[in-house]
């Protein structure tokens, strides 16, 4: 075997003991988004199903850049890479029994910086896949986002997939939620009229290896600003609550969904719910340093309104995987800091 990370390869011995992958035993997977935290998680998954259980399943995983060095770790063999840009028109070679639509950009400065792209691949590159999917009789499996709902409704605890939700379509942050909406659409189209055996995952907040200190999001801040300025200064009070899915826990449920689910759309997502600076406060904690919260708080940026308080009701998956064991959150924690100390040399 390839030398992969021991963090993430024992993570996904831990997930093979959760789920079944038999259903993808000499099968055909097309992953885009391979670069990104989930895809490159699911790389990995099938890289070690291959070698230790014997899944003799081909991966082709497309990215937008060159693959990165966790990708790098699983290639070769039945695991092969293409380039691609899936903002414009592509074509990828062969038929798929399962396509994992994990292409764009999550981050919110990256899809507000990138905003007819972040449309282009989540709507005319997933009318694409849906073709391919439809040609091959296969499985397509949507990444969509908690964002599709916007604001929970008043005084409600946790979201269903049965909610409509209540998005604004003039947000700067709206090129992402209402583009994974119409892709949604574009899913539920093919299933009714041709069939598609099209799923949708609504993803939240995952964490953990492959989150790295140069992430804009606020757990690459935090440890940016742990490991570099000795210190975490808050740009808020911190009192948002945030609810917070570690990585592997995701890449279970989302394979269970691919092969066994047998409704169309699942809420993935984790079950710790923690304010922003109590999660500082557990960073800090564990890379040794002090969490600030500044005297003068700095001003929101214009135009950009983040989504309120959002929990994501997972009982439907849950109902469906039985004794699932959620990985504590500073367990998580714990590995995604030890993982770049690792890759970055960090002490």
């Amino acid at each position: 075997m390839n030398k992969l990370n021991p963090i993430i390869e024992n993570d996904c011995a831990d997930i093979l003991k959760s789920v079944d992958m038999r259903p993808f035993k000499n099968k055909r997977v097309l992953l885009t988004g391979a670069n990104g935290l989930l895809g490159q998680y699911i790389a990995s998954l099938f890289y070690v199903a291959n070698q230790k259980k014997k899944l003799n399943a081909r991966l082709l995983c497309v990215t937008l850049h060159g693959p990165s060095k966790a990708l790098r770790q699983v290639l070769g063999g039945r695991i092969q890479f293409k380039k691609a840009d899936l903002s414009r028109p592509f074509r990828l070679p062969g038929k798929f029994d399962y396509i994992f639509q994990a292409a764009g950009y999550g981050q919110p400065a990256k899809f507000i910086k990138n905003p007819l792209a972040t449309i282009a691949i989540n709507v005319d590159a997933t009318r694409a896949l849906l073709d391919t999917a439809r040609l091959s009789k296969g499985t397509l499996v949507f990444f969509s986002s908690a964002e599709v709902y916007g604001e929970l409704p008043k005084g409600a605890r946790a979201v269903s997939e049965n909610y409509a939700g209540s998005c604004s379509a003039t947000n700067a942050r709206s090129v992402y939620g209402e583009s994974k909406r119409m892709g949604e659409a574009l899913c539920a189209l093919f299933r009714r009229e041709y069939g598609v055996d099209a799923k949708i995952v609504r993803l939240s907040h995952q964490y953990g290896p492959g989150i790295s200190i140069h992430d804009a999001r606020v757990l690459g801040d935090f440890m940016r600003k742990a490991f570099y300025h000795k210190k975490i200064e808050l740009l808020s009070e911190g009192k948002e609550i945030k609810t917070f899915g570690y990585v592997a826990d995701a890449v279970a449920m989302i394979m269970r969904v691919a092969s066994h689910g047998k409704k169309f759309v699942y809420n993935v997502g984790g079950v710790d719910s923690i304010s922003i600076r109590g999660l500082a406060e557990l960073v800090g904690r564990e890379i040794g340093v002090p969490v600030v919260v500044p005297k003068k708080l700095a001003a929101a940026k214009r135009g950009i309104h983040h989504p309120g308080f959002v929990k994501l009701d997972l009982s439907r998956i849950l109902s469906e995987m039985k004794r699932f064991q959620f990985t504590p959150l500073r367990k998580g924690l714990k590995k995604m800091i030890e993982w770049n100390r690792k890759e970055f040399n960090l002490k």
